[in-house]
């Protein structure tokens, strides 16, 4: 016997549809507006086609040499930070969920004080530069190669896994890294896909720490030139961008389409990536934040 649909069921259905059309018309929005004649937009509003569909915009932001040399960086820094990140993170979780390690209290504590309690931007400014870390790739990658919170929800996850797999690890000659490759990493691909998803967002979308830290154009990742650009800094480089352009270039392009373009440019890698993962990142958070 099926359940009759009531007016809850019907309510609720027309919220969700709502939410989802809010959560998804900006995007459709800015996708749109990237595929307008630049001309065009400024005498008509777009919704949700493109008003005189063009490639000219894309093809005026990748004309430009700072945009390619700036993605390069953030896909480096996002594949290098990521796979950084997940070895310090995995390996020191891995640690903290043995019952025998010596001061094990303490350790943990000397993990959770930082997540709580902050030195300031200013002391970690002054850190960085006594390290000399200014103008380097590294400031991407040392700074946040380790998580507290990533790290709890590792150890959370090993310490769910069944210890009979380990014991008999061992009884068969297995040391602590052999076990912990052949064995632990092997089983606990869900959550580091999980946090590999996290550190890679966060990676790609960074940009403050290039503003502060790297004053070197040429080590600037695709964020910060976006950021500059929606700020208007890069308005003449465009310009001079079309103006080498075919003046079709000049007439379909504006610095607004411009800027939905290169916001699109920086979206959709992410947008891609994330349906692979999803199926391990569901699984990863359920079972790392719940110990069973």
């Amino acid at each position: 016997m099926s359940r009759k649909i009531g007016w809850f069921d019907i309510i609720f259905g027309f919220l969700f549809l709502v939410l989802c059309f809010l959560t998804i018309y900006p995007f459709v929005y800015a996708l749109s507006y990237s595929f307008s004649n630049g001309q065009s937009v400024m005498t008509d509003t777009v919704y949700l086609w493109p008003i005189d569909f063009t490639w000219e915009n894309y093809r005026t932001v990748f004309a430009n040499r700072s945009i390619l040399s700036a993605a390069g960086i953030s896909v480096l820094k996002t594949i290098v930070g990521t796979a950084l990140s997940l070895i310090v993170t995995a390996t020191a979780a891995y640690s903290v969920s043995k019952k025998n390690l010596v001061f094990k209290k303490t350790v943990l504590l000397f993990f959770i004080l930082p997540m709580y309690i902050s030195g300031g931007l200013l002391p970690f400014y002054i850190l960085i530069y006594n390290l000399g870390l200014m103008n380097t790739f590294w400031v991407y990658l040392l700074p946040g190669a380790f998580s507290g919170l990533f790290m709890f929800l590792m150890k959370v996850y090993y310490e769910a896994l069944p210890g009979e797999v380990e014991e008999s690890a061992r009884i068969d000659g297995a040391g602590d890294l052999r076990l912990f490759l052949k064995i632990i990493v092997p089983l606990s691909l869900p959550v580091y896909a999980t946090v590999a998803l996290f550190v890679g967002v966060g990676q790609w979308n960074a940009w403050f720490d290039a503003m502060l830290f790297v004053s070197n154009t040429d080590l600037h990742p695709l964020q910060l030139l976006l950021q500059n650009i929606l700020r208007e800094a890069e308005v003449t480089t465009f310009a001079q961008v079309a103006a080498l352009s075919s003046p079709q270039a000049v007439r379909q392009t504006t610095v607004e389409t411009l800027r939905m373009a290169t916001l699109m440019v920086t979206t959709l890698p992410i947008l891609f990536i994330y349906p692979f993962f999803q199926k391990y990142f569901i699984k990863g958070v359920v079972l790392g934040a719940v110990k069973g």
